[in-house]
């Protein structure tokens, strides 16, 4: 097949079939007309054979057709049947968040209401994914549709793991909070696995095209060894910035225990890190041995962290499941900001074995490197949550 019929396709496809089966509603709609031929479908009843051929791959088909006739009005557009799904979705996990201050009186052990705080912070960040995926509906290049399409994957994926993260930080609390949250995210995990459902099936048809894969290699040389797969997603700056030694960059800060930085600790640097920035910030920590407990938050985007290697920079806590901390906030090092890179650098949890779960490294952010790091603790020690990561030379031999 030529590049120019692959063209002609993907556009059908995508204008056709930006949903499961769309080719479904118009079979619909002319077997209507066939039948009545001198009386057209309403379009109410328009409407919803669309809606049904819309909710056809989903998992809960009645919550799918039940919460867009709702909203749909008159519209047979898959595309926008599909937007106002994930709407819908995002709509609902904002009413459980709402709902979640009720349970407050019935998180009664500190670890319920550790749960609420997790189930809070979890469910925002489901509630940005959910509406990056409304806005993601919008006008969009035909050249791009396959990025589109992977953004889409990875933001309703994670949606539904947060959801499913809230619910599990409620096990061995004690009280009903946890019981009523799970029955209150019930139908917004219904709604985004149906979001997903339909994603994936438009996904799946333009798979069956056999296009070639994105991948790139980290390296041109011939030895087998050096050529290493990397994600379509790594830019070249990201691909630079692997190669780079704190003597090749020009950091923005330098942390260094001896004073020879502008900061001795790791927390006041990031005081400098710009919210929402599109270009590199890059952080330089000398050897030393941080006892520190590190977020990237989500406004801290394009962080790059780079050390004198595992074996001399090291990031080091120990919070633990066993002392009353959530799994989740146990972490020495959470990374949520987006484009985070962390070069030859330790994290470790030194809670040890009686504590239970210690994370070392908990990953929160899209398209977040980690290259050359090493992980170090007894349980739940490299924490992948959600997202895009990549991780090369970075050995985890904690279980």
């Amino acid at each position: 097949m030529d590049a120019k019929k692959k063209k002609m396709i993907i556009i059908g496809v995508v204008v056709l079939l930006v949903v499961v089966i769309a080719v479904g509603v118009t079979v619909g709609i002319m077997m209507s007309k066939a039948q009545k031929p001198t009386k057209p479908a309403a379009k109410p009843a328009k409407s919803k054979k669309a809606i049904e051929a819309i909710c056809q791959p989903t998992s809960y088909k009645e919550t799918c057709q039940s919460s867009l006739e709702k909203v749909a009005g008159d519209t047979t557009d898959p595309k926008e049947l599909v937007k106002a799904g994930f709407q819908v979705a995002a709509d609902k996990v904002s009413e459980v968040i709402q709902n979640s201050d009720t349970l407050k009186d019935l998180a009664k052990d500190p670890m319920a209401s550790q749960a609420l705080d997790v189930c809070k912070e979890l469910l925002n960040t489901a509630v940005e994914d959910l509406l990056g995926a409304v806005d993601k509906m919008g006008p969009f290049e035909i050249t791009k549709v396959d990025d589109y399409l992977e953004d889409l994957k990875v933001w309703l994926s994670a949606a539904i793991n947060h959801q499913a993260t809230c619910v599990d930080a409620f096990k061995d609390t004690e009280g009903e909070a946890g019981d009523k949250m799970k029955g209150f995210l019930k139908t917004a995990q219904e709604l985004t696995s149906n979001g997903l459902a339909m994603v994936t099936q438009i996904s799946s048809l333009l798979g069956s095209l056999n296009l070639n894969s994105r991948r790139r290699l980290l390296s041109e040389k011939k030895s087998k060894r050096n050529y290493q797969a990397v994600p379509s997603w790594m830019g070249a700056r990201q691909l630079q910035l692997l190669t780079a030694t704190p003597k090749s960059l020009k950091p923005n800060v330098v942390v260094a225990q001896d004073g020879t930085g502008k900061y001795k600790t790791i927390k006041e640097a990031l005081k400098e890190v710009p919210k929402n920035s599109n270009k590199t910030f890059v952080i330089y920590i000398k050897e030393g041995v941080y006892k520190e407990q590190i977020i990237i938050d989500r406004h801290m985007t394009n962080v790059f962290m780079i050390g004198d290697g595992p074996t001399k920079t090291k990031i080091s806590a120990n919070k633990n499941k066993a002392d009353g901390t959530a799994t989740m906030h146990t972490a020495t090092f959470a990374a949520v900001g987006d484009y985070f890179v962390a070069k030859d650098i330790r994290f470790e949890n030194t809670a040890g074995h009686i504590k239970h779960q210690a994370v070392a490294l908990r990953v929160q952010s899209d398209f977040s490197i980690f290259y050359n790091c090493h992980m170090d603790a007894y349980q739940d020690t490299l924490y992948t949550q959600t997202y895009r990561q990549y991780y090369r030379d970075a050995p985890s031999p904690g279980p």
